[in-house]
């Protein structure tokens, strides 16, 4: 019934009350069902994103656990599943992958300080040298060229056609340090050995576009730069505040993130949530954003694989 001027009278205002009295508790009673549905479903949501948010693949990384003795070992980032890929060696260093062609490879440092570049396959069956004097630095995404940069004075970069077996000049009077191809071939990321005797990160492009210094801060060394999985941000080395951290440049924004990670050499899992890295002499993982660390085993230069 609508209540209009002239109409019936107004009911009294003790009826009112009653009835709003009334209807809030209603109201409450449906909103705590709603809330108690709620949380019911909230409970599954939670589990999978728990589930979804546990690191994948594997980690490739140098196992040290023999004294005098280095070896080629994969591990699953919960710390289970170790496994060896290569008899020992003297002093392998700076493991890399290419995906799409299942190619590995590394630099082994022989007693006498020489050089030499190992490939092998996936499953290490196959192990081959295929240079010395220089150090690997990664692949193309392409699995048809590898870099590497010279071991003396100069420090050049080069790419490599493992088929032609022939070697490009990539950088001109650069002494890399170390050096990643992005997931779109485009852009080649180095550290490069500076005036100061500190290190600076740089783009190099592949498609003639020139090269983009991205940092310039004398007295710090920002070193051992890697793309993530989709190119758009590096995670690198800083000693920034006097230790060795991982820090991260999102290459669009042009902004640093600093998660007060402590460690070297990080490699970025393929869906950029987690983070191996080396820390006193073990390998360790966390997420970016420096929480839940784990120490995983004794070892160096990790590189996260599918």
């Amino acid at each position: 019934m609508v209540y209009t001027a002239g109409g019936p009278s107004a009911p009294p205002y003790s009826f009112l009350r009653k009835v709003g009295q009334k209807m809030k508790t209603v109201l409450r009673l449906i909103f705590l069902l709603l809330l108690i549905s709620a949380m019911s479903l909230l409970q599954p949501v939670r589990a999978i994103a728990e589930i979804a948010s546990a690191p994948t693949g594997k980690i490739m990384y140098v196992d040290t656990s023999e004294e005098g003795k280095t070896y080629l070992a994969t591990i699953d980032p919960d710390g289970t599943g170790k496994s060896r890929l290569t008899p020992a060696y003297s002093n392998i260093v700076f493991p890399r992958i290419c995906e799409s062609s299942g190619w590995m490879g590394f630099t082994n440092k022989t007693p006498d300080m020489r050089s030499e570049v190992y490939l092998l396959s996936r499953d290490g069956k196959k192990i081959k040298k295929i240079m010395e004097g220089v150090a690997l630095e990664g692949f193309s995404p392409n699995g048809k060229f590898l870099l590497y940069s010279t071991c003396d004075q100069k420090a050049e970069l080069f790419s490599y056609c493992i088929e032609s077996k022939q070697a490009t000049q990539i950088s001109q009077e650069l002494r890399v340090t170390a050096a990643d191809w992005s997931s779109d071939s485009e852009w080649i990321a180095v550290s490069v050995l500076v005036e100061d005797g500190t290190n600076d990160l740089y783009l190099i492009s592949t498609m003639a576009q020139g090269i983009v210094r991205l940092t310039q801060t004398p007295g710090i060394n920002e070193s051992f730069p890697i793309f993530s999985s989709d190119g758009k941000y590096l995670a690198f080395i800083s000693d920034r505040n006097g230790d060795n951290e991982i820090e991260y440049l999102d290459l669009q924004a042009k902004k640093f993130q600093r998660p007060l990670i402590t460690g070297m050499y990080p490699t970025l899992s393929p869906d950029k949530n987690w983070v191996a890295y080396e820390f006193n002499e073990k390998i360790g993982i966390c997420q970016g954003d420096g929480t839940k660390m784990k120490l995983l085993a004794p070892g160096r230069t990790p590189c996260w694989i599918k």
